[in-house]
């Protein structure tokens, strides 16, 4: 059954296709929250209210975080289907969808069908690739761009074609306007240490390459954005994104972001979960096939990926992400050898069996702690069918029924993601600060006290002027109906004149601050 199935010719239109459903599932269903998707929603946003194509702002304030290729196409996704979370969502899964389809294509070439259709179910069943395709940030962009120009340049190699050289250099230009120089320095790492441990570090197989004429190709696309932002904001742009978004975040921890390189290492393992409880064995496996090489091409493309992080200082989940695709085929790579030996997967399949008990007791405990999520806490039973569904794989396991049991290991990691957002995110989202007050200050003048909320931006859809201190008397003598954001810690540090109030406060979800909204008092 599963090498008919790996043998499908439509296989790759079912794979792209059912992937960008996944990805696309209920995305419009939760509203634009966390902190990046509101920011990056709400720049597009202004950008295209502007339409400005080159100075990225939000709440008309200028932006150095990202590079402009996100903004671009949410702002095409906004005019096709309204300012809304699914369009700020849309090309986020598309990218997503597209990973998947050429890892699996570059899979199936290079070490057949049956490989290719495991290292898809690896990818599939991630649920932190489900989160990743499911958000309003750069990353589904720099990812896709990143595994397209890494296989182009294995391609190119093998078959020295045009068009994969072409491909190879388009895709670093569309990564670079994605997420920035990071594009070009991963790729070019992984690029340097392929050919010196696979003895090809030679001048003539570099030429090959045209890097000059491909170096020109890659100013010509990327670097035209970058000279006008940097002469229409005096420089302000340049100096923000290079040396605080990126010289700044490497060299030093930021907004408490930190960590041991333990920590890079678990949001690998958590990252490609649930098959990543094979990855240990995948990677030793090859190292023992190194002479191989598209083996040892996927083993340094990972390994360089997820070293280059754990050499930053400041360590998020997403930083790893591009290496996923690379490791998730060293995974296939050992499950399609060790198919028949039945030893081989038994320390995986315990360890998974063992995280699948502990799973709700462990949801059960974290959502119960957290202030703003203890009224939800009941949410983590809607996660029983993923435990059930290992208890079952564990069975077919030991009746030495390999491809039910790994079919049964994707259904629960599929299981899990289409729970989360279809249940427990969407019910999780309603308990945040800015969707149980947008009907307080919906329609009303609005200022903001030193810090407030991103999402209420969007959510708003317009400028959130700030306020001074002293101002706060006279805004609701003009607005006696207006409404003041700001936080509990801000508001802490002044004394609110005698007219004005805390009317709302409420923890913010995944973040340390209380939201509150300052009224008149009554």
């Amino acid at each position: 059954m599963f090498n008919r199935i790996s043998q499908w010719k439509y296989l790759p239109w079912l794979i792209f296709t059912f992937a960008w459903l996944l990805y696309l599932y209920n995305s419009g269903a939760a509203s634009i929250y966390i902190l990046d998707e509101a920011k990056n929603a709400e720049c597009a946003r202004e950008m295209l209210e502007r339409s400005d194509f080159i100075v990225p702002t939000f709440n008309q304030i200028l932006r150095t975080d990202k590079p402009p290729l996100h903004y671009f196409l949410m702002m095409i996704s906004y005019s096709a289907f309204g300012v809304n979370p699914f369009a700020a969502r849309f090309f986020s899964a598309l990218f997503g969808a597209l990973t998947v389809l050429i890892t699996y294509l570059f899979t199936r070439k290079y070490a057949g069908a049956k490989t290719a259709l495991l290292t898809t179910m690896v990818l599939l069943a991630s649920v932190h690739l489900n989160i990743q395709f499911h958000l309003a940030v750069p990353d589904p962009y720099l990812v896709f761009f990143t595994t397209a120009a890494i296989i182009s340049f294995f391609l190119f190699l093998q078959e020295k074609k045009f068009i994969y050289g072409l491909s190879f250099y388009v895709a670093i230009s569309m990564g670079t306007l994605a997420k920035g120089p990071i594009a070009i320095a991963l790729p070019g790492l992984i690029f340097l240490l392929y050919l010196l441990f696979s003895k090809q570090l030679k001048w003539q197989i570099i030429q090959q390459l045209k890097p000059f004429s491909g170096a020109l190709l890659v100013l010509l696309i990327a670097l035209p954005w970058y000279i006008i932002v940097h002469f229409k904001t005096d420089g302000s742009w340049t100096e923000g994104f290079f040396m605080k978004h990126n010289l700044e975040r490497f060299a030093n921890e930021m907004e408490g972001h930190g960590g041991t390189f333990m920590t890079t290492i678990l949001f690998v393992l958590v990252g490609l979960f649930p098959f990543s409880v094979f990855l240990p064995q995948a990677i030793r496996h090859a190292f023992k096939n190194h002479k191989d090489h598209f083996t040892l091409f996927n083993l340094i493309a990972g390994l360089t990926i997820v070293g280059f992080f754990i050499l930053s200082s400041t360590r998020l989940p997403n930083y790893t992400v591009p290496a996923l695709p690379f490791l998730a085929v060293l995974t296939a790579l050992f499950m399609q050898a060790k198919w028949d030996n039945f030893k081989a997967f038994r320390t995986g399949i315990w360890i998974i069996f063992a995280i699948s008990l502990i799973l709700i007791p462990a949801l059960l405990v974290a959502l119960k702690t957290d202030p703003a999520l203890s009224v939800v806490s009941d949410v983590s039973w809607y996660f029983l069918p993923f435990p059930i569904l290992i208890s079952v794989a564990v069975f077919f396991y030991y009746r030495r029924q390999t491809a039910s049991s790994l079919g049964l290991i994707l259904i629960g990691g599929l299981t899990v993601a289409i729970i989360f957002f279809g249940f427990v995110f969407p019910k999780i989202d309603r308990e945040n600060p800015v969707a149980k007050s947008f009907h307080l200050i919906e329609n009303k003048e609005v200022r903001y006290f030193r810090k407030f909320n991103a999402s209420f931006s969007f959510s708003l859809k317009k400028e959130i002027p700030e306020i001074e201190e002293n101002e706060i008397a006279g805004f609701f003598e003009h607005f006696p109906e207006g409404v003041i954001i700001s936080t509990q810690d801000k508001v802490d540090q002044i004394e609110l004149p005698q007219s004005a109030e805390i009317s709302f406060e409420a923890h913010d979800i995944f973040e340390k601050p209380t939201t509150v909204l300052i009224t008149r008092k009554k």
